[in-house]
């Protein structure tokens, strides 16, 4: 159907910019939105962050926000330059975000009246030309994302796929809310029910353990869902970094994203085995697997983050086809946290280095840097959970949340190991761990 000849003209965004923004500006800020949402804590701050991002990660005239309501779609909050639907609620089977939400995957309409999924009564009052709408979880989606343009536009794949990636990070973020509303009830009722017990030291102790129990299983849930995201992010990095017509600058810029999200990642990992390992459920996954290419992947991950902090990494080879029999990626990831903690703490132009060496039946990696080194009498505290070096660099332990060094003693033990630190004179630190060749 043509466009109406009554509608008024309207000087849109996106008659007066360029129709599509850079993939680098789009990643930026779907980045930033993934970042805001982990934080969110109720459905105003969501609902706030996904309306803003959405509009911005197309330049789009338009967003709303939709939560499917039984049978209903549910218009809960838009940015437009136009008032569009907000607060109203219509039958799945007759808009354009219920039939996302049944389909289960993203409508693409350039044309609003030449497409027989919209309800072009409901549209001719708007300004809306264009759309684009993508369901909110794939899996029984709660909801929808919409863009919209005042002028006929074909929003790009790279689009698409920016407002599904804000959509599944939006699916998480309303899942926390949800744990974290059912959590801080539990808290209340907990406390209302201690507040008003004459019970003696000991049951209030049991309580207090309780409610810790609790907080450490929200950090841990909202650690397991972190990792999704972060995952993404480093995918994308992975992606901008295999361009060989990539600058140096920008090809800094991404390792410098990638090293972010690798950390995010490495620390939901460290907290979800601790936890695992706390209740005896962290099993090692033993296979065969060839040490070098260990150290490979090890050097290809951690080299970014090197980078970023204007560090030096050498890792050193093993003999020709040096096996070991264990956990590749726990292993992996015990070398990862030995070689951030390195970075972190090293002093000056000297590279940290990870030395190799095999000794009969074993095989003994050394994490060296040349920082101001662990204490003698911290050296088996360093190990324990939430301690960690003081981050200005004195030699002191200070309380924190370090997770990774007792990561590492847990892993290394499951593969019948031993870790621990030495001094590397004349300054500096040695973190070394003895593992067997065979197990």
């Amino acid at each position: 159907m043509p466009r109406d000849s009554n509608a008024p003209e309207l000087l849109t965004k996106s008659e007066t910019a360029p129709k599509s923004r850079s993939e680098l500006d789009g990643s930026m800020r779907l980045i930033a939105a993934v970042q805001e949402l982990s934080l969110a804590r109720d459905l105003e701050r969501v609902t706030q962050i996904v309306r803003e991002a959405a509009r911005e990660l197309t330049g789009a005239d338009g967003a709303t926000f939709v939560l499917r309501d039984g049978d209903f779609s549910h218009y809960v909050a838009e940015d437009a330059i136009e008032p569009l639907w907000k607060g109203q609620r219509f039958p799945l089977e007759t808009c354009v975000s219920g039939w996302c939400m049944l389909n289960r995957q993203a409508a693409v309409i350039e044309d609003i009246y030449d497409d027989p999924r919209v309800p072009t009564d409901a549209y001719r009052p708007t300004f809306v030309r264009s759309l684009v709408m993508v369901p909110i979880r794939s899996a029984e989606p709660v909801g929808a994302i919409g863009n919209y343009w005042a002028s006929h536009y074909v929003a790009t794949a790279h689009e698409v796929a920016l407002l599904a990636a804000l959509a599944d990070s939006t699916s998480i973020a309303l899942e926390n809310v949800q744990l974290y509303q059912t959590l801080e009830r539990r808290v209340e009722e907990r406390t209302a029910q201690l507040a008003a017990s004459q019970a003696d030291l000991a049951a209030k102790h049991e309580a207090l353990i309780e409610l810790q129990r609790h907080k450490e299983e929200l950090a841990a849930l909202l650690m397991h869902d972190l990792k999704s995201p972060a995952g993404g992010i480093m995918l994308a990095c992975r992606v901008q970094l295999r361009k060989p017509q990539l600058s140096e600058s920008d090809r800094r810029y991404w390792k410098n994203i990638f090293a972010g999200a690798e950390a995010i990642n490495r620390l939901a990992s460290n907290l979800i085995d601790v936890t695992r390992a706390e209740q005896d459920s962290m099993n090692a996954h033993k296979t065969t697997f060839d040490l070098n290419g260990l150290l490979a992947e090890t050097h290809e991950v951690m080299s970014p983050l090197a980078l970023a902090r204007d560090q030096q990494l050498e890792l050193q080879h093993a003999p020709d086809n040096t096996t070991l029999t264990g956990d590749r990626e726990l292993l992996r990831r015990v070398l990862q946290n030995l070689i951030d903690n390195a970075l972190r703490f090293n002093d000056g132009p000297v590279p940290v280095r990870v030395g190799v060496s095999c000794q009969n039946e074993h095989v003994e990696l050394r994490v060296i840097d040349a920082g101001p080194g662990v204490p003698e009498e911290s050296r088996q505290t360093i190990f324990d959970k939430y301690a960690r070096l003081a981050e200005s660099g004195e030699t002191d332990i200070s309380p924190g949340h370090g997770l990774g060094l007792m990561f590492c003693r847990m892993a290394v033990e499951q593969h019948g190991g031993s870790i621990w630190v030495e001094p590397n004179h004349p300054h500096g630190s040695v973190f070394a761990l003895r593992l067997p060749l065979r197990n």
